[in-house]
């Protein structure tokens, strides 16, 4: 049977140790998060100099690398 003093300090336990592993869980997926707009300006300039490179040159080539490039403008303001 849990008394009441063990029961205080599972608590007191869970009080301190559930904030420092989300501190050390949610801090380098925010950092990570915060690398997405950067990747993807990365990938957006390969696809639209992939498509500059196609023959014969079409629109629908550009579309992935219009796409990453506006991905990364909408994750970089929210991020």
């Amino acid at each position: 049977m849990i008394t009441l003093i063990t029961l205080g300090l599972f608590c007191l336990a869970g009080v301190v140790l559930i904030p420092l592993v989300l501190l050390l869980i949610g801090l380098p997926l925010l950092m990570l998060l915060g690398l997405v707009p950067w990747l993807l300006r990365v990938a957006g300039v390969v696809l639209l100099i992939r498509a500059l490179l196609e023959q014969p040159m079409r629109w629908e080539n550009f579309t992935p690398a219009i796409a990453a490039f506006a991905l990364s403008i909408v994750l970089g303001w929210i991020f």
